[in-house]
This record gives C-alpha cells, sequence and structure tokens, in this order.
C-alpha cells in the first residue's frame, strides 16, 4: 500500500508541477499572438518540459523501486494532471481575460457556437486526455527503464 501511496503522490506532484509550466508557456503563447489555438513552438516547447519533468521523476522513482512500473504509473497519471492543466486551467484563464475575449469575439458565429459547445469540447477533452496518459506513460517507462538498463553498477560485485 505504501507504493501505492508514493507512486499516486509523486504522480500528483510531479503532474501539477509539469502542468504549472505548460500553463506558462500557453500563457506566454497567447499573449504574444493573441490567438486561442497554441503555436507549434508552443506545443512543441510544452511536450519538451512534459517529457523532461515526467522522465526525470520516473527515474527518481525507479531507482527506489527497482521497477519499470512504478514510472508506467507516475507517468500515467502525471501525463493526465498535466493535460488538464492545460486544457481547462488554460482555456478557463484565457477565457476570462480581456485579451481572451477580445479573441473570442472575433470568431465568426459558427466558430463561436462550435467553440461554446460543451458536448464538442468534453469529447475533446477526453480524447486529449487518453492520449496524454498513454504518452505520459510511455514517458515515465522510458525515463525508468533508461535508469536501470544503463546505470552503472554500485556494487563491484554485481
Amino acid at each position: 500500500m505504501a507504493r501505492v501511496g508514493l507512486v499516486l503522490r509523486e504522480g500528483l506532484i510531479f503532474g501539477a508541477i509539469s502542468g504549472v509550466f505548460v500553463l506558462a508557456v500557453r500563457l506566454v503563447a497567447f499573449f504574444a499572438t493573441n490567438d486561442f489555438t497554441p503555436a507549434p513552438l508552443a506545443d512543441f516547447v510544452t511536450s519538451a518540459l512534459t517529457l523532461l519533468i515526467i522522465g526525470n521523476a520516473a527515474r527518481k522513482l525507479a531507482g527506489t523501486t527497482k521497477d519499470t512500473t512504478a514510472g508506467i504509473q507516475l507517468g500515467a497519471i502525471a501525463g493526465g494532471v498535466s493535460e488538464l492543466f492545460r486544457t481547462i486551467v488554460a482555456d478557463n484563464i484565457i477565457f476570462y481575460l480581456p485579451a481572451g475575449q477580445a479573441a473570442f469575439n472575433r470568431l465568426s458565429p459558427a466558430a463561436q457556437r462550435a467553440a461554446s459547445d460543451t458536448g464538442t469540447q468534453i469529447v475533446n477533452l477526453s480524447l486529449d486526455l487518453a492520449l496524454a496518459i498513454i504518452f505520459g506513460a510511455l514517458i515515465g517507462w522510458l525515463g525508468a527503464w533508461s535508469l536501470l538498463r544503463f546505470r552503472p553498477p554500485r556494487d563491484p560485485n554485481q
């Protein structure tokens, strides 16, 4: 039970840390372009930050547990939390800012209806969340595997 708590705690902490960095990049990109859709560079930077944060957290956890399974679980939790920050928190902050309202008002009526459709937003969030969980699990596995596979032995008899 202690391992489940450790994985859950670390997943939530590093997911929130990654989410805060993603949120900061997304807000900077919005204020730089005044556009709702993030630029490809902003998407690349957020993916790279997520990779570094979650991968290193999984490496540390793999060093503690000597297993890649905990890294996969940590990555899945952290990837999901990070994606929730990116989609829900960032979009709500951007939408309620005066610059966000101005950008929303510049959209066509059809685009405004599409942006306000709750059903479509839930489906898109579900798909984004599923992909982020899978991507986070793969990042966590890669970080844990790289530590366990390529770490030099600490004991000369190993």
